[in-house]
């Protein structure tokens, strides 16, 4: 071991500088065996959420060639075979709202679209499919260079599965991390009417009877309130 990565929450690079590990692979085996389409995971901040969502991301990615070699020693690929034949099996979207931390409505849109691009940018080779049409990879363009419109936000991360379901041929695992910063920061800084009526639509389109989706693992500190903003809004 090359020493411990301090601050490093992204499980590839973690494992390429062979850094320590505390095993957590295990942890793949219970989001398996989840029968829930949605999981929520909350704990307090700097408790290793995000390293294991992108742990989660690198076993399941059917797009990354080098996942058995990261997963190489650790416990996951001593179990059983309903387990690991789950590697490298399904298309994947991670995304993170930890940087959506604005001080006005505009500027989070802004931030965003930067965070749709991003994905969309990992997924970029749905340009030279033949299974995606012409007018979704206009649609495409679209995000790829942050020209989209409100209402096209609120449904490009739905519109992305069903992208990635028919290239595929498989349903998606979507992997949210950070779910609730922006919703905390607009109600600091005074803009959480128009933020939740955004995210409800966001979160509605995204999760609720997509057939797209395999199962959704979302982080965050705070737990989904009583009035649910996984459901469509007005």
């Amino acid at each position: 071991m090359t020493g411990i990565g301090i601050g490093e929450s992204d499980f590839k690079m973690l494992r390429l500088k062979d850094n320590y590990y505390i095993d957590k692979t295990e942890y793949i085996k219970h989001i398996i065996d989840n029968q829930s389409k949605v999981i929520l995971v909350t704990r307090p901040r700097r408790f290793g959420k995000t390293l294991n969502m992108s742990m989660l991301k690198y076993y399941f990615d059917c797009t990354d060639k080098y996942s058995k070699e990261l997963f190489e020693g650790l416990k996951i690929m001593g179990a059983e075979e309903k387990y690991t034949s789950k590697m490298g099996y399904y298309p994947c979207i991670y995304m993170t709202l930890k940087g959506v931390s604005e001080r006005n409505y505009e500027n989070m849109l802004l931030s965003l679209k930067t965070e749709a691009m991003e994905i969309y940018q990992q997924h970029r080779y749905l340009l030279d499919s033949e299974k995606i049409y012409t007018e979704e990879k206009e649609k495409i363009k679209e995000i790829l260079f942050a020209r989209e419109d409100e209402i096209t936000l609120r449904t490009c991360v739905r519109e992305l599965t069903k992208y990635l379901y028919r290239e595929h041929g498989k349903p998606v695992m979507l992997f949210l991390d950070e779910y609730d910063v922006p919703l905390q920061t607009a109600y600091v800084e005074g803009y959480y009417d128009e933020a939740i009526r955004f995210f409800k639509t966001f979160y509605g389109q995204t999760f609720k009877d997509n057939p797209y989706l395999e199962k959704t693992v979302i982080t965050g500190v705070s737990r989904v309130a009583k009035e649910s903003i996984f459901s469509r809004g007005k």
